[in-house]
């Protein structure tokens, strides 16, 4: 087995365990992955997608994807999603929304406006499409990074206990799910 390969079935290996492990996600489910384009959210994508096609799983999955208008690679960024799904022959929902003019709007940061707009997009893809979970890209290297910057902040003891693997999505019954914790960005 190459390298590529064995690396590639060691994190479906870690993925899979961490699913089941946390009992994040059940069989024959409906599953939105939300897909920036970046390498995190597309390895997740990866994964959920070799995984689902298992019998024991037969999950479904929609791709999402929200094109906030906020680098200058957004078109692309939309683009590479749209055409990632139709190769995997996947279902893909994409909305443009303009995170900069609601920040302005609103009156807060970019980066929780952002947050905001996108669980709030993420939440209506999967009542679209009927889906009872919501799948994103956090990884451990990320709950490291929350952690540490809550520290720096000034942070009573929960705040300690970083990303949560799911969570409630607003105050509906789908599920946010994050399946990646337990692998680093390498």
């Amino acid at each position: 087995m190459s390298g590529t390969r064995q690396k590639s079935a060691h994190f479906l290996e870690a993925v899979e365990r961490y699913l089941d492990a946390e009992g994040l996600l059940p069989p024959a489910v409906g599953v939105v992955v939300g897909v920036s384009g970046g390498a995190d959210s597309v390895a997740l994508l990866a994964a959920l997608r070799e995984l689902s096609s298992r019998p024991e799983r037969n999950g479904r999955l929609t791709v999402a994807h929200l094109h906030h208008g906020l680098r200058t690679s957004a078109d692309a960024d939309a683009k590479f999603v749209q055409e990632l799904a139709d190769r995997w022959h996947l279902p893909c929902v994409i909305a443009h929304q303009d995170v900069a003019v609601e920040a302005r709007r609103c009156g807060r940061g970019m980066e929780e406006t952002g947050r905001q707009m996108r669980y709030a997009f993420l939440r209506q893809a999967a009542e679209q499409v009927g889906a009872a979970y919501v799948a994103v890209g956090h990884h451990a290297d990320d709950n490291i990074e929350t952690v540490l910057y809550r520290i720096i902040r000034g942070t009573h003891l929960r705040g300690l206990a970083g990303i949560p693997a799911a969570r409630p999505l607003g105050d509906s019954n789908i599920r946010l799910i994050r399946p990646l914790l337990a692998c680093t960005r390498d």
